[in-house]
């Protein structure tokens, strides 16, 4: 019986004992801070513009989950192997301003302990401020090392003149100041820097704001070598708003490239000027849309663009009344395109047929009274193939839609049936043009092939068919979807 007794208790004694040592029964709580300290650069360095590398030793008595850079009180990124004693950054500094910044390095452990450790550095200048006034008329480089240059009033690059400015200038504009290029006469700007050695055109106010300086104008006279790359324009937009306008034919090819912090539009095109060759760029934090433009020239558009973080209901593409004449895609651009209020976007010309494509995951907002067209009087068509996953949007721009905000999606008569296909499409709160008796998609002596689309909320029918040709009725039901149209699904003209 003893020795059965002392079998029992010795496990429960054991277990008291461990409850007792763990200070309460469940797991210790880590409650001890990480050590960090920053070994590159050094407090106190002076360090030309450019790549700068931050590296710092990180220790914790469990495991160093991350270790986060901040330049000024802004994170710039972290390093987060955990195999490592030593974490490092690289700090693109080619555009940062001359003068002290302050480098904070924080670690952080798997309880979210965490400890800092900062340096203070300075950035060296160049031999300016280098400034310009004149009107520039021959060939003219800009180099960093005579940083900043100070552009004191508008400035025009014509007349056979080019400006080529280096990777690493720091170009600062004084109030209302900007630059044109190609007014009347031949111009160009060649503005290539690189992904570490970037360009940046910003204001000359000690406190920089939306709306500063003009920006840049390319008009008819713009040579195709203008080019901006790697380049960051910021706080402009001091005339209509926008910080590059594009107009009279005009061309500006555009990559790797930010515009922020402006007063109102990103980049306005107008009269057949335009960008192309358009990609890896980002627009964000401007007063108004990242980019306006006419129809025609959606398709050069490219991959890698990045339009948010704008004012509040701005994170769309602007497009305005006018026609496409070429055959394009209209590719997701991660924002809705939206037609504005009254426009009509048209599809076709009378010599050939011009075939507009929707990519799978596109949306396409309408303002007031807006609509497209497809084939009327001339010849189109309208491939608009979305998945199940990735449908292709059709709707309402109001921050409250109702049925009618918009108008309809027409394919009229001259259409070519072929090349009119609609699969996993949804059309939302259209109808409000009256086109034929009212449908968000009206078809006129056409036959699309329309699947798997949805039609709702309708003010009339979801589709609404007439003319001497046109998919039956019955067949539209059958193979799409219909929900809250206010005359129902699909609508027929008397004969």
């Amino acid at each position: 019986m003893r020795l059965l007794l002392i079998c029992l208790l010795l496990p429960l004694s054991l277990a008291f004992l461990s409850c007792d040592e763990d200070d309460g029964g469940g797991p210790s709580l880590d409650t001890t801070d990480p050590t960090i300290t920053i070994v590159q650069p050094a407090d106190g360095a002076t360090l030309a513009a450019g790549n700068i590398l931050i590296r710092a030793t990180a220790t914790d008595d469990d495991e160093v989950d991350r270790v986060e850079f901040y330049v000024d009180g802004t994170k710039i990124g972290e390093d987060d192997d955990d195999a490592l004693t030593v974490y490092e950054y690289t700090w693109n500094a080619s555009a940062a301003a001359a003068g002290s910044h302050s480098i904070r390095a924080r670690a952080v452990d798997a309880s979210d302990n965490d400890a800092s450790d900062t340096v203070a550095v300075t950035i060296s200048g160049g031999a300016g401020p280098t400034y310009h006034s004149d009107n520039i008329t021959t060939d003219e480089i800009w180099y960093k090392a005579d940083n900043p240059h100070i552009v004191t009033q508008d400035i025009a690059v014509w007349e056979g003149g080019s400006l080529t400015i280096k990777p690493g200038c720091i170009v600062k504009f004084d109030e209302d100041a900007g630059i044109g290029c190609g007014w009347t006469t031949e111009g160009e700007i060649v503005a290539v820097g690189k992904a570490d050695t970037t360009i940046l055109f910003t204001s000359n106010e000690t406190s920089p704001a939306p709306g500063d300086w003009e920006g840049f104008g390319f008009f008819e006279g713009t040579t195709s070598s203008t080019r901006f790359s790697y380049c960051t324009v910021e706080y402009a937009g001091a005339v209509d708003g926008q910080a590059i306008y594009v107009a009279w034919g005009g061309v500006l090819r555009m990559d790797h490239s930010t515009i922020r912090h402006g007063a109102g539009r990103g980049i306005y095109y107008e009269h057949a000027g335009h960008v192309e060759q358009f990609h890896d760029n980002t627009i964000t934090d401007c007063g108004s849309f990242p980019l306006a433009l006419d129809p025609e020239y959606v398709r050069h558009l490219g991959t890698g663009n990045d339009y948010t973080g704008n004012d509040e209901g701005y994170d769309a593409i602007e497009i305005y009344y006018g026609g496409v004449e070429t055959n394009s895609t209209w590719l997701d651009q991660g924002v809705p395109y939206r037609i504005t209020e009254n426009s009509n976007v048209w599809v076709g010309t009378m010599e050939a047929p011009i075939i507009l494509t929707i990519e799978a995951g596109t949306t396409i907002e309408f303002e007031s009274n807006a609509e497209m067209t497809i084939g009327n009087v001339v010849l189109a068509g309208l491939i608009a193939e979305g998945t199940s996953t990735e449908p292709i949007t059709f709707t309402s721009a109001a921050e409250s839609p109702a049925p009618g905000d918009w108008n309809q999606v027409w394919i009229a008569a001259d259409a070519v049936d072929a090349q009119c296909r609609l699969s996993y499409c949804v059309f939302e709160y259209g109808g409000g043009g009256g086109g034929g008796g009212g449908g968000s998609l009206w078809i006129s002596s056409a036959v699309p092939d329309v699947e798997d689309c949805s039609f709702g909320y309708s003010s009339a029918y979801g589709i609404y068919v007439e003319g001497d040709a046109y998919p039956a009725p019955a067949t539209l039901e059958s193979e799409n979807t219909f929900y809250g149209n206010a005359s129902g699904e699909v609508g027929e003209a008397a004969p």
